[in-house]
C-alpha cells in the first residue's frame, strides 16, 4: 500500500471520526495491516519541515513499580514544532487497569522522533514504559538517541547543588515554572477513573515536560552535556 497524499488526506477524515482508536480505524477502513496503519499514523504526525526532532516527555503512573502500577498518562513536547500531546488512559481504555493501548501509543509517538529526552527517564520513565509493554506482550521502545538532564546536576558530572530533583533544580535555576504539587486525594481519584482528577494529573505531566525542556536548555547553554548516547 502506497502512502500517497490522497491516502493521508483520507486518513485524516477517518481519524476525525475515530480519535481514540486510530490504528484499528485505519486497519478497518483501508483493509490493511497493523504495520501499514502505524506507518500512516507516523506520516500524519510528521512535521512539515525537514530536520531532527526531539521528544521531551514525562509519564505519570499509579505506582513506582511497573509490575504493580500502571500508566495514567504520558505527555510529549515535540521540538521544534513545540506541539504538546498528552496520552491519557481514559482516552484509551474504559477499564482503568487496561493501559496496554496507552503504552503502545506513547511508545509509537516517541519513536516518531529522532531524539528523546526525559528528566530521570533512564531511572524511571523508560524502564516503567518498557515493563508495562512487556506485561502486555508488546515490544519495547526502540533504542534511540536519548538525553537525561538529571545527571548533569549531580556533583560528579556538573552542577553541585543540594539535590538533582526537578523541584530543586527548577528553583535553583529560577525558572518561571516550578514542579507542580498534587494532593494525595487527586492521585487516588485519578487511579479510580475520576476525569477531573485525571485533568489535574495531565496538567502536572505537561508542566513537568515544560520544566524539563527549560532545564535541558540550561544544560546545553552551559555545555554541561558532553555527548548523547543511545538508550535503552
Amino acid at each position: 500500500m502506497d502512502i500517497t497524499p490522497d491516502v493521508i488526506e483520507e486518513a485524516r477524515e477517518v481519524l476525525a471520526d475515530n480519535p481514540n482508536n486510530k490504528r484499528e480505524a485505519l486497519m478497518s477502513h483501508f483493509e490493511t495491516t497493523q504495520y501499514q496503519a502505524k506507518k500512516i499514523i507516523r506520516e500524519l504526525d510528521r512535521p512539515e519541515y525537514i530536520g531532527p526532532t526531539i521528544a521531551v516527555f514525562d509519564l505519570e503512573t499509579t505506582d513506582l513499580s511497573a509490575d504493580f502500577g500502571r500508566l495514567l498518562c504520558g505527555s510529549i513536547l515535540s521540538y521544534p514544532s513545540m506541539k504538546m500531546r498528552t496520552f491519557r488512559y481514559d482516552d484509551y481504555a474504559t477499564d482503568p487497569s487496561g493501559d496496554r493501548r496507552l503504552a503502545v501509543a506513547v511508545r509509537d509517538y516517541l519513536e516518531s522522533h529522532h531524539i528523546t529526552c526525559g528528566y530521570y527517564s533512564k531511572g524511571f520513565d523508560i524502564p516503567f514504559l518498557n515493563t508495562r509493554l512487556m506485561v502486555h506482550g508488546e515490544r519495547s521502545l526502540e533504542r534511540t538517541l536519548h538525553m537525561d538532564p538529571i545527571w548533569f546536576y549531580r556533583g560528579w558530572r556538573g552542577m553541585k547543588i543540594r539535590s538533582s530533583k526537578m523541584k530543586v533544580v527548577a528553583k535553583v535555576l529560577n525558572l518561571d515554572e516550578k514542579k507542580m504539587d498534587v494532593d494525595d486525594e487527586v492521585w487516588i481519584d485519578a487511579r479510580h477513573g475520576n476525569k477531573e482528577a485525571m485533568d489535574i494529573i495531565c496538567d502536572r505531566c505537561e508542566s513537568d515536560v515544560r520544566v524539563t525542556m527549560k532545564i535541558l536548555c540550561h544544560c546545553l547553554d552551559n555545555r554541561l552535556m558532553k555527548n548523547i548516547q543511545t538508550y535503552p
